[in-house]
């Protein structure tokens, strides 16, 4: 039977278990069992993850893979770390006001919720519907799709930090 819960609610299910303690009892393989359960199907480049590499293809800015790579202290950090050093290269200029301006509006949003990240996730989601729908017609701009690809990024970046952010928890326990 298929269930209706998407990777972010598993992963925050995770989370909220290890704040609270839940795992205390489970050895460090029993554990990494349980990570590796929850985040099957939902790589970063897998054939079932919302994020495939041809999602990405088309979009040429990018994070510095050395800033990208870094480890942070909080998600908050690497999330806004990263939107402020991306390389645009040869992206169209006619879309790069679109995706600066979304950058910029979730870098202040970021800040905003520094310590509750999942409001800005939520955010991000209903944006991405709204100008969806926009992208897809016919007399679309270079602003909103720059917007759009802005928007795109902007989630990956907050899914990378939630895998980040559990692989720290996952070396911490298993020391």
């Amino acid at each position: 039977m298929a269930t209706n819960k998407s990777w972010n609610d598993s992963l925050d299910e995770l989370l909220a278990k290890l704040n609270n303690g839940d795992f205390v009892d489970q050895s460090v393989r029993e554990f990494a069992k349980t990570v590796s359960n929850t985040t099957s199907g939902y790589t970063s480049s897998g054939t079932n993850s919302r994020y495939t590499s041809s999602t990405y293809r088309s979009v040429i800015p990018h994070v510095n893979r050395t800033i990208e790579s870094t480890s942070y202290a909080s998600r908050y950090l690497q999330v806004v770390t990263c939107m402020e050093n991306i390389v645009y290269g040869k992206y169209p200029a006619s879309k790069k006001d679109g995706y600066q301006q979304c950058i910029t509006r979730y870098i202040e949003e970021c800040k905003n919720h520094s310590s509750n990240l999942k409001v800005v996730e939520e955010s991000v989601t209903k944006d991405m519907n709204e100008y969806k729908a926009k992208v897809n017609s016919v007399t679309v701009d270079g602003f909103l799709q720059g917007y759009y690809d802005a928007l795109l990024m902007v989630k990956k970046l907050l899914y990378n930090s939630k895998l980040a952010r559990l692989q720290v928890l996952t070396n911490k326990v298993s020391r």
